[in-house]
């Protein structure tokens, strides 16, 4: 049986991929997991990973993997328990920390006893309350789960695998916000009530996203003459959308790459932290690096080849580029090309949750910041987007070095098409990254 493409990074994640794993193996995952969720707040951050991973999209993924999959005895139990795990990681997120503290004692009980292993928790959200349901006859063809499913099928060949999982994954919170309204006979209100249903718990930002979802489909379903109206329209929120991470100043990237120059050479954080400063790399770009994605090119310089290859996601195919590592901030690129020759494979191997947290906790043990703040790894690569900006770097150059889909989204989003040459990348980021 061919395992969807979609799925072996969550079955990597809970470590599902071995069906040698014996249930204490898998225990000691989940336990990882559950104890890195209640030490940090979240694990996986759409777009730090550029997995498109957040709680409720890995719990789908362990339900379709119930579904679908050939699993062993321990790995079934470690499938139900995860779900509960997840479960109880997205109520930590509301402040509801007895869920995750009762988890991880139960998974600390005995590995033969413990009743960790309960049937899959429901995935359903309420509808909206307190709107009164137009007196006509319902079409289960015109929910918005009919129609998105529809929806889906017909882009299914047009969009790459990690875009298809995040409008799986809206379109399933929108599912299970508007219920069972047919839309043929909704109104306003309906759109209106969903929109503060979405506010709950989420920034305007994130249900701004997941209003464009809305848009798409219902645009889409009134064209092909699925449903005759639509009044999803003028419902993104003006205010308080600003990104809600910031950029790290250059004095404190100046601050980082000392302690990371401080390192030892065979250090992986010295290296993490480096690479992430000299090429705005997200952190799940990074976490997947193998040797063989940084080599000298025909000029004899250094370049990061961020891919697919070899089963690695990328945020979408946009994040697919190369990008030069120059020598700023002191870096040693001659140490740097003798740590990745030692690597002899992937040059992080720790877990993504546990690379994550530590470097953040780093980040924040250097810099004395604190949790929650809007300051993560993340802002490193806000930095060097403003950096570059300005250094007046063409927006199409920024594009390419960052992997963003517009050069508008690079500097309007970040600190605000075409190819570039390598050489160019090289005299842009040498700019940006000058030490003052």
């Amino acid at each position: 049986m061919t395992t969807a493409k979609h799925l072996l990074t969550t079955l990597r994640t809970f470590h599902l991929d071995n069906p040698e794993a014996t249930w204490e193996q898998l225990r000691e995952r989940l336990k990882e997991i559950a104890e890195d969720a209640l030490a940090t707040g979240s694990v996986w951050d759409r777009e730090d990973m550029g997995l498109g991973q957040v709680y409720s999209d890995l719990r789908e993924d362990l339900l379709e993997i119930a579904r679908t999959v050939p699993l062993t005895v321990p790995q079934a139990k470690a499938v139900s328990a995860g779900s509960r795990v997840l479960q109880a990681a997205e109520g930590r997120l509301q402040g509801d920390l007895k869920g995750l503290v009762d988890v991880i004692e139960e998974l600390n009980g005995s590995g033969s006893n413990n009743s960790i292993s309960l049937p899959f928790p429901s995935l359903s959200v309420r509808a909206p309350q307190g709107i009164r349901e137009v007196p006509t006859e319902t079409s289960p063809q015109r929910t918005f789960r009919a129609l998105a499913d529809l929806y889906i099928k017909e882009r299914k060949d047009d969009v790459a695998p990690s875009t298809m999982k995040n409008i799986k994954s809206t379109c399933a919170v929108l599912s299970a916000g508007l219920g069972d309204l047919d839309l043929e006979h909704h109104t306003r209100a309906h759109m209106v009530a969903l929109r503060e249903q979405l506010l709950e718990g989420r920034k305007p930002s994130s249900v701004n996203k997941i209003l464009t979802q809305l848009s798409t489909v219902m645009t889409w379903a009134v064209v092909n003459d699925y449903i005759s109206k639509s009044f999803d329209k003028k419902l993104q929120i003006a205010r308080g959308t600003d990104s809600g991470r910031l950029a790290f100043s250059s004095d404190q990237i100046a601050t980082l790459m000392t302690h990371a120059n401080g390192l030892p050479a065979t250090s992986w954080q010295r290296w993490a932290l480096s690479l992430a400063v000299v090429t705005g790399a997200r952190i799940g770009e990074l976490h997947q690096l193998t040797s063989k994605d940084l080599v000298e090119d025909a000029q004899g310089v250094l370049v990061m080849d961020i891919n697919t290859n070899d089963e690695k996601t990328t945020k979408n195919k946009y994040s697919v580029r190369k990008v030069p590592v120059v020598s700023a901030y002191g870096l040693d690129l001659k140490a740097l090309k003798a740590f990745i020759e030692t690597s002899n494979g992937r040059l992080f191997k720790m877990s993504s949750s546990g690379f994550t947290s530590m470097l953040n906790q780093l980040l924040r043990d250097v810099l004395g910041t604190e949790a929650n703040t809007g300051r993560t790894f993340h802002s490193i690569r806000h930095h060097l987007s403003g950096a570059m900006k300005a250094a007046e770097v063409p927006a199409g150059t920024v594009q390419e070095i960052l992997g963003h889909s517009s050069g508008t989204l690079a500097f309007d989003l970040y600190g605000s098409s075409r190819s570039v040459q390598m050489g160019r990348m090289v005299e842009a980021l040498k700019i940006a990254l000058a030490d003052s």
